[in-house]
């Protein structure tokens, strides 16, 4: 216990200071400004070798509790107050960037994890969705530093394309929504470039996104079965992570007890600040050369992969909100 602390108080600095800049930049949210931080932190400090059990318990044994707790941030019973329609646009949109995810890495020579990552964090919802799904891979930091880095940036450049994209093809409000929820990433991407349309796009994006964010169980497993991930010590497959479990559990919970305003308020943002520090964790074992290195052609990647999701997300909004 005592060669994880140095590691673990490192990470959790980083976390609590990802905390403090991210209330000045909404954008890009904590849980990205902690990967960022954490990639600065390792890239310009020498961390010794007393830190790095630490570290590993923060990017991998938190990051599991994380992904655990945050099914209490979801309530089932938000699926009800949607229409078929949000189901026929979103789902297949989230499919088919999953899919292009892993058609384009493959192209580029990328593994099938980190086409997996790009693919996921584009469908569902970022940072957390590859946080979330980094498990069921066997993707290393690397892979899920640069994934994350490029999926926020093109989500930050959503932000301001999206509203103007809409208003350049005069889409209607209705529309407007499914297209803002149904394709940027993080909840704060979808807040910023809802409400600069309109309060009622902003509303009803926001909603539609919460589907997305809602199918995270489903997507890791459905990536845990592409991904064909053995369990250790036996030939069985596993094709349902322990932490996939907690997180449908945690959310049965939530949606038991929506009023619940004790305990399940403290348990959310309990979710939250473990991601933060397993994200910094992660974010320290990444290279700026690693980064350099591969950064132009997973930028291409994630370029195309985010056009084809908005390519096919118009199609359908024009074919059933039109």
């Amino acid at each position: 216990m005592k060669k994880i602390i140095p590691g673990l108080v490192l990470t959790v600095l980083i976390a609590l200071c990802a905390k403090i800049t991210s209330s000045y930049i909404h954008a890009i949210g904590a849980v990205s400004v902690a990967i960022i931080l954490g990639i600065i932190v390792g890239n310009t400090l020498k961390v010794g070798d007393k830190f790095n059990k630490g570290i590993a318990f923060s990017e991998k044994n938190l990051l599991t509790y994380a992904i655990m707790l945050m099914g209490f941030k979801l309530e089932l019973g938000e699926l009800s107050e949607m229409g078929t329609t949000v189901f026929l646009i979103v789902l297949p949109t989230m499919l088919v960037t999953i899919t292009a995810g892993i058609i384009y890495g493959r192209l580029f020579g990328f593994s099938k994890s980190f086409s997996l990552l790009m693919g996921a964090g584009n469908a569902v919802c970022g940072s957390s969705a590859i946080a979330a799904v980094a498990p069921a891979t066997d993707a290393n930091e690397e892979e899920i530093g640069v994934s994350i880095g490029i999926v926020n940036l093109l989500g930050t450049i959503g932000i301001f394309f999206i509203p103007l994209f809409a208003s350049l093809i005069n889409l209607s409000e209705v529309q407007s929504s499914y297209l803002t929820g149904g394709v940027l990433q993080a909840i704060g991407q979808v807040v910023a470039a809802g409400y600069s349309i309109s309060e009622k796009v902003g509303d009803t994006a926001t909603l539609i996104k919460m589907l997305r964010v809602i199918m995270i169980g489903p997507i890791v497993m459905l990536v845990t079965l592409l991904n064909k991930t053995s369990s250790s010590g036996t030939g069985k497959k596993k094709y349902i992570p322990n932490y996939i479990i907690g997180f449908f559990i945690c959310s049965i919970i939530a949606s038991i007890f929506p009023n619940e305003q004790i305990v399940l308020p403290y348990l959310r943002t309990l979710a939250k600040l473990l991601l933060m520090v397993a994200m910094a964790g992660v974010g320290m074992k990444i290279s700026f050369k690693s980064l350099i290195n591969h950064g132009p052609k997973a930028l291409l990647f994630g370029v195309l992969t985010t056009t084809t999701q908005i390519i096919f997300i118009m199609m359908l909004i024009l074919l059933f909100l039109n």
